[in-house]
């Protein structure tokens, strides 16, 4: 039997005496099944990972939008008690001690008027320090005490001084036939004149006025809640009837925890209400996440399988391609096995094989001149690639400008069409400038100008435009077109993100015989990973940063260094791109 170094090796020594083609097709495949195990990996600690974040955010979302629907409609409820207050009829009854059909039948009038108009109103009772009282109620209820004195809330509702007292049924005092709980608005009223106590106030709510709330909650976040009173007993449920399952303490589920409630999950998170001395439980079930879970599943299955087959077809494709022709040129160049360096001496086409043949025919024989041959051929490609990558960039502007005017015909503002039209004439006069490569900066930020007249066309007030050059600046030759890109990657990327109107501003120094140009906004900003890839290093690769690659690469081969240009940025905050223009000339 081999040993494991014997494996090792024996497989080894296959490997390398496989074929080319074989050891491609073997690298591919061994990275693919990387890719499959890592990419697997991740996925699965992703998902659990975000899973529980939107468990978490959900939940705490969800309880928020209680807790503000809850206090907003009982701020409603206290409004109705204002009115209450404020009714001359109340205040006569209450101000008197006769208990007559003439004092009493107004107020029963306004009561009535007030829990028709307001449908979430059960009952309402004004009473007086007597016991006397009237009340109007939607449903029969029943109260259980004959002096409203021998309340067990009375003493507190005198001690709040006009504040409520909220809790379930009047503490038990008042109990509707309906079976369902009524949420109880206690409070002293006052006489607004003489500021002394007249009366009690009771505003009995249905427990179906929060049902709406609860319903809308759930539909959101597919949440089920149940509202505790001070003794953790149920003040309302959502429709379905959520049992209350908790296993520890209320206290312990502040932060949420998953508990299995029969055959299901649940993130099960409490909350309280400081105001009304209540807490919110929300019952999330994990299921509500299946759906989310199962179609990330399927598209990481999916890509799996498009990367699986891809792999594999690169890999064949990449051995053909790459043996064949070697093949053909092995067969041409058996006799320098035997050290005869011959030329090449075989029929080929006009394809790769026919330029290595070429090529090794001509190495030796044309190498001092290849130098020389080099030399040039480097000048006229970064003359040509200037060229090209000017041309780029001037279409990427008319595009956009394009688009601005058929925005403008669209709204049928034929002012405005023609004075973007003219605004672009004048830009272009500018910016062919004869056919020269150079144009002042004085005349570069005039562009700039009527560029951003045509954005303004457009954008309205979404941005506002300031600049600062200094005098010395102004007749300094540039590469003409060399902050359009700029400029318009402020409003694009910066500003319009952003939601929010903003300014573009651009200065100029010149220091050490360095033109400094800084074009900067108060846009949205960049993140460090988006400032790391337009970054020197990696600016060639950023093939989304066209503008910006553009303007430095032409920059770049123009005045010969890489050091053209520095970008700061902080998210929210803005963004800012200075170039570094070398002075070489002198000043017109």
């Amino acid at each position: 039997m081999f040993s494991y170094n014997q494996l090792t090796y024996k497989i080894k020594q296959k490997f390398m005496d496989a074929s080319i083609k074989t050891k491609i097709i073997l690298i591919f495949t061994a990275f693919m099944v990387g890719y499959v195990i890592i990419s697997s990996i991740l996925y699965v600690q992703v998902l659990g990972t975000q899973r529980t974040k939107q468990l978490h955010q959900g939940a705490y979302q969800s309880i928020d939008l209680m807790k503000s629907n809850i206090d907003a409609n009982i701020e409603t409820i206290s409004n109705v008690s204002k009115l209450i207050i404020s009714d001359s009829n109340v205040r006569k009854y209450l101000t008197t001690h006769d208990n007559s059909i003439a004092y009493r039948r107004p107020v029963y009038q306004t009561l009535t008027q007030l829990y028709v108009t307001f449908p979430f109103i059960d009952s309402i009772f004004v009473y007086r320090f007597s016991g006397a009282n009237v009340n109007a109620s939607r449903s029969v209820t029943f109260s259980l005490v004959d002096n409203i004195k021998s309340a067990p809330w009375y003493d507190e509702v005198v001690a709040l001084e006009g504040k409520y007292l909220i809790n379930i049924n009047a503490g038990g005092v008042l109990i509707p036939n309906t079976g369902k709980n009524n949420i109880s608005m206690i409070r002293i009223l006052y006489d607004v004149e003489k500021l002394v106590p007249l009366g009690i106030l009771v505003i009995n709510i249905s427990q179906d006025f929060f049902s709406p709330i609860i319903e809308e909650t759930k539909l959101k976040y597919g949440t089920s809640f149940v509202l505790l009173d001070t003794n953790n007993v149920p003040i309302i449920k959502d429709k379905d009837n959520q049992p209350i399952h908790l296993s520890q303490s209320i206290n312990n589920y502040a932060y949420g925890i998953i508990e299995k409630i029969a055959s299901s999950k649940y993130f099960i998170l409490s909350s309280e209400i400081p105001k009304y001395n209540w807490k919110i439980v929300s019952y999330t079930p994990l299921d509500t996440m299946n759906g989310t879970i199962n179609t990330l599943s399927f598209i990481l299955v999916f890509l799996l399988i498009c990367t699986i087959i891809i792999f594999l077809s690169a890999s064949f494709f990449a051995a053909n391609f790459a043996i064949s022709p070697i093949n053909k040129l092995i067969l041409a160049m058996e006799g320098v096995k035997k050290g005869r360096f011959k030329r090449v001496n075989i029929l080929t086409g006009n394809d790769e094989l026919g330029e290595l043949k070429d090529t090794y025919n001509l190495m030796i024989k044309e190498i001092e001149k290849m130098i020389i041959r080099e030399v040039a051929t480097e000048k006229q490609k970064r003359k040509f690639e200037l060229d090209i990558l000017n041309e780029q960039i001037k279409p990427h502007f008319l595009y956009n400008t394009l688009d601005s005017i058929a925005y403008l015909a669209l709204s049928q503002n034929n002012k405005d069409v023609y004075s973007a039209i003219n605004a672009l004439g004048q830009f272009y006069k500018f910016s062919l400038n004869k056919g020269n490569e150079l144009i002042t900066l004085e005349s570069e930020v005039t562009m700039i100008k009527n560029y951003l007249t045509l954005q303004k066309l457009r954008y309205g007030t979404l941005f506002t435009d300031s600049y600062c050059l200094a005098e010395t600046t102004l007749k300094i030759s540039i590469l003409k077109n060399s902050l359009q890109p700029l400029v318009e990657n402020c409003i694009y990327h910066g500003i319009k993100p952003s939601g929010e109107t903003g300014n573009i501003a651009i200065t100029s120094n010149l220091i050490e015989n360095t033109l400094y140009i800084t074009v900067e906004d108060d846009g949205l900003g960049m993140s460090l990973e988006e400032i790391h890839h337009i970054g020197r290093d990696y600016l060639d690769e950023n093939f989304a940063s066209f503008g910006l690659r553009g303007t430095i690469a032409r920059l770049k081969i123009h005045y010969g260094t890489d050091d053209i240009y520095e970008v700061a940025s902080e998210r929210f905050k803005g963004t800012k791109v200075t170039l570094k223009i070398p002075v070489k000339e002198p000043l017109l």
